[in-house]
This record gives structure tokens, C-alpha cells and sequence, in this order.
């Protein structure tokens, strides 16, 4: 009955734009944003409106205004975004998904300045590192995307383009206090030989300072006296320097440092107990070209990655002998080289690319109570070529897109190596493995009047395997898992359609419905008692829907404190679900755990010239914690008030208008809840953050 009340609810949106088209009614005008520029959905700068696809677009205004700290929770502004941060800004890990493809980082691609974030070992992306004020738009492509990007785009694509200097002399700093000790300490300093686009060199420099002692994340009826607080710690500073050599013509180089560190609430012996630690330095060079109706992209990254964590239990706090510590530190270097070429022809815009990367993972596992050890090592090399053409026809009107792209890859070098008793029978070198990929993509978009348009698309999309999992066994949640040297790339099938409309203008709306078969998953199959291994076995089909409103009230009032008085809401349904599971008949028909079913966003912003405000409610439905969706690993749904209100210092004169004061929150009503992934650890509950920011 939800699937078909959805569906419906869709179809009604898609067919909507052809009894408007039957009645002529027409908006006085566009929304302008329909006209912004995106390259995620195409690899090729275009207007938004154009894309036959789902674009979502999260400009700096937007992100400033938003009552959120981190890039990942902006996203969980988003309809069809997922985003899992349990303990807010003192996770270790946030993963963020795309399409109800459940907790995967690594189905959905995740980029920064086109460069790929996602590692090769565990598939996941360091949300903590990307300074909130280095990001100039967040673009959002959803659906399967692999015909121009490959690996990891079965739920889409989140591309997060950073600053540019456009003056000669710019800066800003800001700090922050907030819940919990939270202080936070931001900084800006950029220039530019000229403000033209022709011969300027160009230099942007950014500092991240984040500390806070934490909070008390166990329940007061399980703390003992190893019980601490769940701190954060770190560090990260920007580099950028470029070179404008004409206009459509500019070198880049930019470099990162970040390092953090993120305890996570018990300490026996060890310094800082039980925590894990990052330290990442990642280069990008990057040449954009543009001439007679040709355009390019060259684009080459290194990143270096240095993870740690010290693992510490003591069974019987009476009996020294049952402690036990485990040191781990990984390796994760990624290195890569992506391409694209695009040329007008007539109403064709023809884009062909090549993309080469290299994944290694080294890592190992010390016991510093008994003379034990655990080494991993892998590498992954891939290569893809594609080719893409976006047709226009009828004045623009109706735009075809199409694409194909072809993958290869390789996994090398792997051995596991170990002196402990019970997994040295797995110690090996492991022979390589080869697949490949074919990834098409069709897409039709037909505007009925420039104001109402409705697309459909198909696309096919992939995952490769993990490194960890192919390479790694050891101990695991319940038990322990072996590698599997030959696992393979999990796949995605989907249909699309969907619709823009708006009837008059001061609303907007657009619906999406999406059906999507997903096959050779890969879950944990008992292979022996309290033994585990990563195999290809599950089928998964989602039926989902999304729909979007705005509307400005007060647009045409004579009531100027309310013009800029803005409502929107969005809704997400998901029903993602096992079809086939040959090894686990007993998950057939039941849903993927960490996927709620219904989720909504609903909100104002609010400017004027006293105060500004944005209030938003974010409800996240029913889910289940576990793959058999037992009642008690259900997550109960829950509904978080967020706000933030802020004000310019302009009334101070001149000197005053640099300078801005807000205050933000967090669950406002302080709902708490226990994240069933995790039953042992509370949510973070009530943050607030007042700031204090000044630019130049």
C-alpha cells in the first residue's frame, strides 16, 4: 500500500507539468537558481536546468545560513540524502548515502573539487576534515553515476567545490564556543595580482583550530571508573595557489594538512585511552582549458592518509592478566590522474574522458600485552574510459543524454601475515584479480513551458570491493572475519522519473520516484562458528520517492520585514529490500538495516534587517539496526529542532558591518536517544554555538 500511495504521489507530480501545459498557465519567471552553473552531472559546465536528472545544489549563502557544523550535516538537508553522525560533531566516522543504499560510504562517491574522497580500503571519507569555510557550493547528482565517474557512484555523487579569490585583498576569521567546551577557531587570508580573469596569479590560505574535552557518551548506569569523556581534537590548514592565464584558461595547485584525533569514551593505561587518530596530507593539480569550442580537464591528486587507533578492554578489572591493547596503524595512499575533453558540434556536446587510480593499503595490528601482530597489505589499479553526448533539440526544449564507460581493475600485491594461533592457518599471499565493468546511461528531459519539465533516465552503476575485505582478516564485531581475495564489484540498476515545476513565482516544486534492483551485494556469511567473510550473495530492490517545495509567502506583500520569508519541505520515502539472499533465505523480504523508510525536512529562513533566522525540523523514520530487523535492533524514529539566528554588526557603522554575531542549535528540545549500532553510547543530545566572525 506504501509503494503504491508513493508511486502515485509521483506519477501525479510528473503529470502535473502536462495539465499545466494543457491549461497554459505560465510563471511571471524561472527561478533564477535553475539558471547556476553545475559540472557534477555532466563533468562539463552547464546550467542546472538543463541536467535530465536530480541536481541538488547547496550554494555558501545556503551553508552559512544553516544551523550545522559540519559539510555531512548540510547534506542531511537534502531529500534522498541518509546521513549517520551518532554522536555529532565527536563521531569518528559520519557516513553519509544516497538512494537508501543503506550505511555504505562507499556506495555513494564523494569528491572535492572533482578529486575522489572515498579510500580504497574501507571505502569511507573523512567528513571532520573539510573546513566548512572552504566550501563554495556542494552539488549532489543523485542516482547511479558510474558511466562518467565509475567506482563508488551507485547512489550518486556528492561533489564539494571549494573558494576561489575573486579580490585582490580578502580574509575572515571567526571563533566560536559552544556546548561541552567546543571551541572552535576559523581564518581566511586570499589575494589576487588582479581581479580580471586574463594573466592573475592567485593565492588563498585557510586554518581550521577544533578542540572540546567532550562529553559523557555512556549511560550513567553503565558508566565505571574507565568511563570518560568522548573528546575531539584538530587541526587543518588550506593551501591554494593558482594562475588565471585567460579567461576559461587557469592552473590550480592545492594542498590540505589535517590531523585529528577522537576519543571514544573509555580509558584504562593508555594515554588518551581508547581513541583513533588521523593525520592526512593530500595534493591536487588541476588544468582547466577552454578554446575554438573545446574544453578540458586535467586532473591529478595524491593523498596520504596515516590512521591509528589504540584499542584497550580489560575483562576482570581484578585480574591484570585478562587486559588486553591493540595499537593499529594503516597507510591508505591513493593516487590518480582523471581526464575529459568536450567539443560542441551542432546541437551535440561530446565529452570523452580517461581515469587511472591506485589504491594501497598497509596496515597492522600490535598487541602490546603479548608479542602478537597482524599485517595487512593490498593494492587496487583501475583505469576507465567513457564517452558521453547531450543532445538539444526544439529551441532547447527537449535534451537527450546519453553515455557509456568502460572499467578496469585489478587487485595485487595482497598478503596477510600473523603469529596468532587462530588466524595464522589464513596467513598468505594472495594471487591477482581482475574485472571489469561496462556502466551505460540514457537520459530525456522535455520542457512543456520554461517554467514546467519532467525527465526519465536509466543508469547502471558499481562498487568495487574493498581492500580491507580482501585482504584482512581479523577481529570483528561478534566475532572474526577472513578475507576474500576474490570478492567482486557490487552492482546497481535504476530507473528514474521525474519533474520541475513552478505554477506561479513564489513556488517551486519538483518529485522524483526511482525503482532500483541492486545485485551481488556483499554482506558477512557465517562461514564457521563465530567465523565471518565478506561474500557476493544479496539481491536488494528499492522503490523510492522524493518531493521538494518552496514558497515565498510574502513575496508580493507590501510588508518588507517578511519579503525574504522563505518555507520549504522536502520528503523521502525508501523501501529498500532483500529479494534474494542464497546463502541467508531467512533475509529475504526484509529491509536494509540503517535505511528509514520515511524521512522529511520542513523549515523557514527568515531575513530582514533586525534579525535572521532559519528553523528547521528534521524527522528520520523507523529503522532497524541489524539485517534481520529484529525488534530489539529497531531504532524508534525520531524528530530534531534546529535553528540558528544571526545579525550583522552594521548598526555599529561602517567598521560594525564587518563584523556578524549568530547562534546556533542543535536538537533544541535535547531529545535523547541510543543509537542501536552502538546500544552503549548516547546521542550527543543539545549543542548550542554562538560565533563571532569579522571580514575584510
Amino acid at each position: 500500500m506504501k509503494r503504491f500511495l508513493v508511486v502515485s504521489s509521483v506519477l501525479a507530480m510528473c503529470l502535473a507539468p502536462l495539465a499545466a501545459f494543457a491549461q497554459g498557465g505560465e510563471g511571471d519567471n524561472v527561478d533564477a537558481r535553475m539558471d547556476d552553473m553545475v559540472v557534477t552531472a555532466t563533468r562539463t559546465e552547464q546550467p542546472l536546468k538543463e541536467v535530465p536528472g536530480r541536481v541538488a545544489v547547496i550554494t555558501r549563502q545556503e551553508l552559512k545560513d544553516m544551523p550545522v557544523q559540519t559539510v555531512d550535516e548540510a547534506i542531511s538537508y537534502i531529500s534522498g540524502a541518509h546521513v549517520e553522525r551518532p554522536s555529532g560533531i565527536f563521531s569518528f566516522k559520519s557516513v553519509v548515502s544516497l538512494r537508501g543504499l543503506g550505511n555504505e560510504q562507499g556506495r555513494t562517491l564523494v569528491l572535492i573539487d572533482g578529486v575522489p574522497q572515498n579510500t580504497s580500503d574501507m571505502g569511507d571519507v573523512n567528513w571532520n576534515r573539510i573546513n566548512l569555510e572552504d566550501v563554495k557550493r556542494i552539488e549532489i547528482l543523485k542516482g547511479p553515476a558510474a558511466s562518467i565517474y565509475g567506482n563508488n557512484a551507485m547512489g550518486g555523487v556528492i561533489n564539494i567545490i571549494t573558494e576561489k579569490p575573486t579580490k585582490r585583498l580578502s580574509g575572515s576569521a571567526s571563533t566560536s564556543y559552544g556546548t561541552y567546551d567546543d571551541w572552535k577557531v576559523r581564518a581566511v587570508a586570499a589575494g589576487r595580482t588582479s581581479e580580471s580573469l586574463s594573466n592573475a596569479l592567485y593565492a588563498r590560505v585557510s586554518a581550521l583550530y577544533h578542540n572540546s574535552p567532550g562529553y559523557m557518551a555512556t549511560p550513567s548506569d553503565e558508566q565505571t571508573p574507565w568511563s570518560v569523556d568522548s573528546y575531539i581534537r584538530e587541526k587543518t590548514v588550506n593551501a591554494k595557489v593558482g594562475w588565471d592565464i585567460s579567461e576559461g584558461n587557469n592552473l590550480e595547485f592545492q594542498y590540505t594538512k589535517d590531523n585529528q584525533k577522537v576519543g571514544e569514551g573509555t580509558e584504562y593505561f593508555a594515554y588518551d585511552g581508547v581513541h583513533r587518530g588521523y593525520d592526512t596530507d593530500a595534493w591536487q593539480g588541476k588544468f582547466t582549458g577552454s578554446w575554438a569550442g573545446w574544453s578540458t580537464v586535467i586532473n591529478a591528486y595524491f593523498t596520504d592518509i596515516h590512521y591509528d587507533r589504540t584499542s584497550e578492554s580489560w575483562k576482570d578489572t581484578t585480574d591484570i592478566d585478562t587486559y588486553s591493547r591493540i595499537d593499529t596503524k594503516v597507510d591508505r595512499k591513493q593516487y590518480g590522474l582523471l581526464t575529459n575533453v568536450s567539443k560542441e558540434i551542432g546541437f551535440n556536446t561530446v565529452t570523452v574522458g580517461f581515469d587511472y587510480s591506485v589504491g594501497i593499503m598497509d596496515g597492522t595490528d600490535y598487541y602490546r600485552v603479548d608479542p602478537l601482530f597482524a599485517t595487512d597489505y593490498g593494492k587496487i589499479r583501475s583505469y576507465g574510459v567513457f564517452a558521453q553526448d547531450q543532445l538539444k533539440f526544439l529551441d532547447d526544449r527537449l535534451i537527450f543524454l546519453g553515455g557509456l564507460r568502460y572499467d578496469n581493475a585489478t587487485t595485487f600485491d595482497g598478503h596477510y601475515d600473523t603469529n596468532i594461533a587462530n588466524l595464522s592457518k589464513y596467513t598468505e599471499y594472495y594471487s591477482d584479480h581482475t574485472w571489469d565493468a561496462w556502466s551505460p546511461r540514457g537520459a530525456v528531459k522535455y520542457f512543456f513551458l520554461d517554467n514546467l519539465s519532467a525527465y526519465a533516465s536509466y543508469g547502471h552503476a558499481f562498487r568495487a570491493p574493498l581492500l580491507d575485505d580482501m585482504y584482512r582478516s581479523g577481529k570483528m564485531k561478534g566475532g572474526t572475519k577472513i578475507s576474500n581475495p576474490s570478492l567482486g564489484p557490487e552492482q546497481i540498476d535504476s530507473v528514474e522519473l521525474g519533474s520541475d515545476w513552478q505554477p506561479v513565482e513564489n513556488v517551486r516544486l519538483s518529485g522524483s520516484g526511482y525503482f532500483s534492483v541492486a545485485r551481488d551485494l556483499q554482506s558477512y556469511i557465517t562461514v564457521a562458528s563465530g567465523i565471518y567473510q565478506k561474500q557476493n550473495i544479496g539481491q536488494v530492490q528499492i522503490w523510492g520517492a522524493e518531493l521538494n517545495g518552496e514558497w515565498d509567502p510574502f513575496k508580493f506583500q507590501n510588508i518588507d520585514v517578511l519579503k525574504k520569508f522563505t518555507l520549504f519541505s522536502n520528503y523521502t520515502f525508501n523501501d529498500s529490500r532483500v529479494t534474494d539472499f542464497s546463502g541467508r533465505p531467512d533475509l529475504v523480504g526484509k529491509l536494509l538495516p540503517m535505511v528509514p523508510q520515511n524521512s522529511f525536512n520542513v523549515g523557514f529562513t527568515w531575513l530582514n534587517r533586525y534579525v535572521n533566522s532559519k528553523v528547521a525540523v528534521q524527522y528520520v523514520g523507523l529503522m532497524y539496526g541489524d539485517d534481520l530487523n529484529t525488534d530489539a535492533n529497531i531504532i524508534p524514529p525520531h524528530a530534531l529542532l534546529n535553528a540558528k539566528v544571526w545579525r550583522n554588526l552594521d548598526f555599529l557603522g561602517s567598521y560594525g558591518e564587518k563584523f556578524t554575531v549568530s547562534l546556533s542549535g542543535e536538537n533544541l528540545l535535547d531529545h535523547q536517544y541510543v543509537d542501536a549500532r552502538n546500544p552503549n553510547t548516547l546521542n550527543v543530545g543539545r549543542m548550542l554555538f554562538l560565533e563571532l566572525s569579522c571580514k575584510f
